[in-house]
């Protein structure tokens, strides 16, 4: 992937001492003068690298910052200028991401150009991040469509076992002209819990295991 540089400067002399200095570079670079001109290369165009200035027409160097960060967030920023504050410094860096910042004058042939190769791994480094972090949210985005597929399975089997258990136990006082009719309200009423035990057994969890045996059980007893 050939490597991609905007360059931003009002000063048309700046301009041209840069891509003089970095004429043997293997860089495409493109330039602009002012903010318009450099919103409307970043619109267009991806690059790796933006090298700006804090003053110009149009969008000032903060605005173009911040453009950047938000739309091209794998871009990697570098100030370059004649002054910054303190605070603009600590701004920049800490809340907008700016990799380098240089103070005109610079060797572009010694610091520069090893911030600037610098800056291109980065690049790199955060799109291999972007794609790995992608990757990891398709992967959970497909398990939890898996889970979801499975819970609705088991709903829907939990919702077929409470519909046959509903059923089946409304069938229970018919069942129960089985037995002697001389048994008593309150013992047709335990048996009716034995029977509600057995139907807990055939299609209930592992919840109702334990009162199903415990009604088998006492069946012997009742009948």
């Amino acid at each position: 992937m050939a490597r991609k540089l905007l360059f931003i400067n009002k000063r048309r002399e700046i301009i041209e001492e840069f891509l003089d200095a970095m004429q043997d570079r293997d860089i495409e670079i493109e330039t602009a003068e002012n903010g318009v001109e450099a919103a409307t290369l970043l619109k267009k165009n991806e690059y790796q690298v933006v090298v700006t200035g804090l003053t110009m027409e149009g969008y000032n160097g903060e605005q173009i910052i911040s453009y950047v960060n938000r739309a091209h967030p794998n871009t990697v920023c570098i100030i370059y200028t004649t002054n910054i504050s303190a605070a603009q410094l600590h701004f920049f860096i800490n809340k907008r991401d700016v990799f380098r910042v240089f103070l005109r004058p610079v060797n572009f042939r010694m610091e520069f150009f090893s911030a600037l190769d610098e800056a291109f791994e980065y690049y790199e480094v955060k799109v291999k991040s972007g794609e790995e972090n992608e990757e990891r949210r398709a992967k959970m985005e497909d398990y939890r469509k898996k889970m979801q597929g499975i819970q609705q399975k088991i709903d829907n089997q939990d919702n077929a076992k409470l519909g046959m258990v509903r059923y089946m136990k409304r069938l229970t006082k018919f069942t129960l002209k089985e037995y002697d009719t001389n048994k008593t309200k309150e013992e047709k009423e335990r048996l009716a819990g034995v029977e509600y035990g057995l139907i807990d057994l055939c299609c209930g969890g592992s919840s109702s295991l334990l009162k199903a045996e415990k009604a088998a059980a006492r069946l012997g007893e009742l009948v």
